[in-house]
């Protein structure tokens, strides 16, 4: 059977885990050898180079706007502007059917049977079924932060989930826990669900840093190896700087050679978290790198003295994998899902309280303990499903699973 993969505009590396999930995703599957029943292609409305698999490149039916239709737009926009969203939305809904109907016929006659779509962004093609990849429920699961609730975010979000997930094939998860969360929030059946294990990029592990170069990057950032804490995130509300800075100015005052290592792309937070970190006077402890290339990522989880990522949303993220498998201990929040993929290879706290973040960072700077909890990281790196090679076997089991269902109609 056909199954068609949605293949996105490339996605910015200034987004972070998105990018390094979604490439490695594809380049993994562009040389995967799926079970002998399915047949992968991509299907794009796309220019698409560089890949092994066939693309199917979709070209939706594009209908122009009547005169009459611009008139009622004009007027509804005059007279009322919740009454003229209400009716360009219905306008609008109406195009996409036009559209959806006729890619459908399209991948119909090409003998796609299923789309799998790898990012929640996705747009989904109404009339062929379709299986959704799903990250988080953060308007659900965590605090009502701006980016997850401010300027219509929740809705958004919400008729996403009421509107297009219940119509899906199969919804896919990074984490059991989020399989819970999936069925709790969201009433879905637990026989829809599956773990699709998240991973990190296998490049980026294995790359080699040479150890000249390392020693450059830490002298040109005022940093001595194993003499800092490291956070890489975007700085979004619910990555939580604020009370690890906190935390850590209190960590400072009994030890002051240590820093703090901050990179990531703004999302709208930086100038605030900026505020903060000077009205506590530790601009010389605490230093933002900004979005920073592989070799200096990785000369950081190489030499810092832990990851300490406080995030309030999950249940999953990569980071805590890359650390893992780079030999950085892992300082991270109570998340089921942090907890099911390092067990007890991580030090947990509440990312809520900065003395439970400071204890943590205290446990961390005992070398037997950091030894200790390397050595637990170490075997729990052999057990973890969260590579990309175990990924893309669960797939081929979820594709099989996705067939078997869809033979039941022509």
């Amino acid at each position: 059977m056909k199954i068609g993969v949605w293949l996105d505009k490339p996605v910015n590396k200034l987004s972070g885990g998105s990018h390094t999930y979604y490439n490695t995703l594809i380049s993994g599957i562009d040389s995967f050898n799926f079970h002998q029943n399915i047949e992968v292609v991509y299907v794009s409305d796309l220019d698409s180079n560089n890949l092994n698999r066939p693309v199917i490149n979709i070209k939706p039916y594009q209908r122009g706007i009547s005169y009459f239709e611009k008139v009622v737009r004009r007027g509804f926009k005059i007279i009322s502007q919740d009454l003229f969203n209400h009716n360009i939305n219905r306008i609008d809904q109406k195009e996409k059917r036009i559209r959806d109907d006729a890619v459908a016929t399209q991948l119909k006659s090409q003998g796609v049977k299923i789309i799998f779509y790898p990012l929640p962004t996705s747009p989904v093609i109404n009339g062929v079924p379709y299986i959704l990849n799903n990250w988080d429920l953060a308007h659900h699961s965590t605090y009502a932060f701006p980016e997850i609730a401010g300027e219509g975010g929740f809705n958004s979000r919400n008729d996403w989930y009421i509107n297009v997930m219940p119509s899906a094939l199969m919804v896919f998860c990074e984490t059991e826990a989020g399989k819970k969360e999936i069925a709790h929030y969201l009433n879905l059946n637990l026989v829809k669900i599956k773990v699709l294990p998240i991973f990190s990029s296998d490049t980026f592990i294995n790359m080699q840093v040479p150890e000249v170069k390392q020693l450059e990057i830490l002298k040109a950032n005022g940093l001595r190896s194993n003499e800092f804490f490291f956070y890489p995130a975007q700085f979004w509300a619910h990555k939580n700087h604020y009370h690890l800075i906190k935390a850590f100015q209190k960590f400072v005052a009994l030890y002051p050679d240590f820093k703090l290592v901050l990179c990531g792309s703004d999302k709208g937070n930086t100038a605030y978290i900026k505020e903060v970190v000077n009205s506590l006077s530790l601009e010389d402890q605490i230093i933002f790198s900004g979005f920073i290339d592989d070799d200096h990522l990785h000369t950081l989880y190489r030499n810092a003295r832990a990851l300490v990522m406080p995030t309030f949303l999950g249940p999953s993220n990569i980071p805590p994998i890359e650390a893992m498998h780079l030999g950085c201990p892992v300082l991270c929040s109570a998340l089921d899902g942090h907890k099911e993929i390092l067990g007890d290879g991580a030090l947990y706290f509440d990312p809520l309280d900065e003395l439970s973040i400071l204890e943590s960072m205290h446990l961390i700077i005992d070398d037997a303990t950091r030894a200790q909890l390397l050595e637990k990281q170490k075997e729990q790196s052999t057990l973890t499903d969260h590579t990309i090679e175990k990924a893309l076997l669960k797939l081929d089991e979820h594709l099989t699973e996705a067939v078997n269902i869809r033979n039941c109609w022509e």
